[in-house]
């Protein structure tokens, strides 16, 4: 019998091991004993090489196998026509073998960087306990609560005259991010340790049309953001992207560490992101069960409203019973919108600063948008329970016993 080339025999072993990982997957307290004890190595090792590099390695290696992708059509096409030259088939037969031995490396470094750890357990904690049923009444006191602590981190935020604000540049916030993290390590272990820069992504104008805010690169353990945020927003996408680095890859765990790291930060533009991002989830969460009470008492005949609220008359009615029913709604107050609307400026100019070629091209916008409308289902599907918004719940369990 021929004896396997050690180019095959790696591709087996590598493809076995990609097997057992993935078996390995089916396994929450392994992921979440893996990602404890050997992932953190992985990623902190990595992460210092990659993260000396100005750019972002992974970005580069994407774009790399989107051209060997559209090469190798082109390469298989040609191979119809040249199938009878010797040198031909040979130069087909090392770019193929080259493109599935990259293609098997990046699919094992993503069971090993990704995968693994995002198949642990909510937050690592083992076995998920249940759940209670929050009141309108709690939710209402974590919004007071949030509310009143934007406000004072606001206080410390200076304002000049003309409504501009000196934000944090990206060098000065990130170490204040590493400490924030690094603040309640005492609760969430896998966050102590080394942060790596977050990198700016090329492709940022995509990203923006994708809604996308960042990213990581589990190949190259690079955490990566859209330029086009508002530096307010960016604060709390680093801790976000950031907390995904540290193996808390469910998108409602690093919504939660996000936030409340930032929010106990000594530093009022942190603590000003991590409640800000706060106040807009709960609020949304609120605002829902209002309605959900509003449509049973309607439905109950215990409010005499008029159905649909197609006026004016009806909506001013229809608001007053809804303030008389539940209060006015916790807002935070102008200063804290001042510097919120100081961001977003900052974010519009960069943005018209910048060329947009896709501007010119319709159909290829149309794509981006079809692409991400589809990647977004996609996530939520995959993701169910431990999508963005289900960081409420995890804040409510956060805060119970402190507020309420």
């Amino acid at each position: 019998m021929k004896k396997l080339s050690l180019y095959w025999r790696s591709i087996i072993i590598m493809a076995a091991l990609t097997a057992l990982l993935a078996l390995s997957c089916l396994l929450p307290s392994f992921c979440d004993w893996y990602t404890d004890n050997i992932y953190g190595h992985l990623c902190d090792g990595m992460s210092r090489i990659t993260g000396l590099l100005p750019f972002a390695l992974g970005e580069m290696i994407m774009y790399t196998g989107v051209i060997m992708a559209v090469m190798s059509v082109f390469i298989l096409l040609l191979l119809i026509f040249l199938r009878k030259k010797k040198g031909y088939r040979r130069f087909c037969g090392g770019f193929f073998k080259t493109f599935l031995m990259a293609l098997v490396i990046i699919v094992l470094i993503y069971m090993v960087t990704w995968a693994v750890p995002f198949c642990g357990t909510l937050l690592g904690r083992g076995k998920t306990e249940e759940h209670r049923e929050y009141t309108l009444e709690e939710m209402r006191t974590l919004l007071e609560y949030i509310v009143a602590a934007e406000d004072e981190a606001a206080a410390h935020i200076e304002i000049s005259e003309d409504g501009k604000v000196d934000f944090p540049t990206e060098e000065e916030s990130l170490p204040r991010i590493a400490e924030a993290m690094n603040a309640i390590a005492g609760d969430f272990p896998r966050l102590r340790g080394y942060y790596p820069p977050v990198k700016t992504a090329l492709c940022s104008d995509i990203l923006e049309r994708m809604g996308i805010g960042g990213y990581n690169y589990p190949f190259t353990m690079e955490p990566t953001r859209n330029k086009y945020i508002t530096p307010m927003y960016r604060l709390v996408l680093d801790a976000h992207e950031l907390s995904h680095h540290k193996g808390y890859y469910k998108e409602n765990e690093a919504n939660f560490l996000s936030e409340i790291a930032l929010a106990q930060s000594d530093d009022p533009f942190l603590r000003l992101a991590g409640l800000n991002d706060m106040y807009y989830y709960v609020m949304d969460d609120y605002t829902t069960a209002q309605t959900e009470i509003i449509d049973r008492m309607i439905k109950n005949g215990e409010i005499d409203i008029e159905l649909p609220i197609d006026t004016q008359e009806k909506f001013d009615k229809f608001v007053k019973i809804c303030t008389d029913i539940f209060g006015p709604d916790p807002r935070h107050g102008k200063r804290v919108t001042q510097i919120i609307n100081a961001a977003y400026n900052i974010k519009q100019k960069v943005y018209e600063e910048d060329s947009h070629p896709i501007d010119n091209i319709p159909k290829a916008d149309e794509v981006i948008s079809d692409v991400a409308d589809t990647g977004w289902s996609v996530q939520e599907e995959v993701l169910q329970d431990n999508y963005y918004s289900d960081v409420v719940r995890l804040l409510l369990e956060y805060y119970d016993g402190k507020l309420y």
